[in-house]
């Protein structure tokens, strides 16, 4: 089956029909609750953070917890309490922007969680007194069960860069265990890298910034590329900006052209891992 064409009919039919974005998908506005992440579940915290528990190794995305960053972006909601984050074993940085990349919150982390960042970002945080790891597409960095792999972004990877370059100073990473494989894409423009990343590592679950970089039509596109994989559209919730103004209808879009493959998801809500074989079944 070609994907690519079926996404480009399905997003025809999605701006044919001229929908309102579904309202649970709407940012909330009510206070923010963030107990014990789920084992074996992906817990969404907000913006591009999320903490990934994978038999009871926990990995955490891109996290920023600060009121704002660059200035002007206020928060929106309340932080994650440190207890609620204290089991992290890894954490996964993709770029180095502000809203991606934050020294006084990983700071706060254990200092026994490994932090894996493109080179820019070791930089940036070595200034900081904070020690990183270097990673590359086609690293790899093991863990208990399994193993996290890094892949390319198309994105710019410097602190205040603005020139998207798929080189590796931006990344997504791939989070393999022995039943199932989870796709954390970062900030990332639509690419070949999709399609490469959906042969090589077919995986089951995405994780996908869906924003100014990456949505409506190319996002469709990049989710058949994938193999069509359940999505989770993260990159909102935490701060205010284009993702509030404009989040819910690039959401929206999605799941109105791809059906049950998208999950909304909401702040503190967190969704199951469940074993490849198993979640055919259930899907159904």
């Amino acid at each position: 089956m070609d994907f690519r064409r079926l996404g480009a009919l399905a997003l025809l039919a999605v701006l044919a029909t001229n929908c309102a974005s579904t309202s649970h998908l709407q940012p909330g506005t009510q206070l923010m609750r963030y107990a014990e992440p789920k084992q074996n579940a992906i817990t969404f915290w907000g913006h591009a953070c999320a903490y990934i528990d994978v038999g009871g190794v926990g990995i955490v995305t891109d996290p920023v917890f600060t009121n704002h960053y660059a200035t002007i972006r206020r928060r929106l909601i309340p932080a994650p309490p440190p207890q609620a984050y204290d089991q992290t074993r890894v954490v996964l940085i993709s770029h180095s922007h502000h809203d991606h990349l934050n020294a006084a919150t990983l700071k706060r982390f254990p200092t026994r969680a490994i932090i894996l960042a493109p080179a820019p970002a070791v930089r940036y945080l070595a200034k900081h007194g904070i020690q990183a790891r270097v990673m590359a597409p086609g690293d790899e960095f093991a863990i208990p069960g399994g193993s996290i792999v890094a892949v390319a972004a198309l994105h710019p990877g410097g602190r205040h860069s603005l020139r998207s370059r798929a080189d590796g100073q931006a990344l997504g990473y791939v989070i393999q265990t022995s039943s199932s494989t989870i796709y954390y894409s970062g900030d990332t423009e639509y690419f070949a890298g999709f399609a490469e990343i959906g042969t090589r590592y077919d995986p089951d679950i995405a994780l996908l910034n869906i924003n100014a970089h990456l949505h409506s039509p190319e996002a469709i596109i990049a989710v058949a590329d994938l193999g069509m994989p359940i999505v989770l559209p993260i990159h909102y919730g935490a701060y205010n900006g284009r993702s509030v103004r404009y989040g819910p209808q690039w959401r929206g879009d999605l799941e109105r052209a791809l059906g049950p493959t998208v999950v909304p998801i909401e702040v503190g809500e967190s969704y199951p891992i469940l074993p490849a074989d198993r979640r055919r079944i259930v899907e159904q």
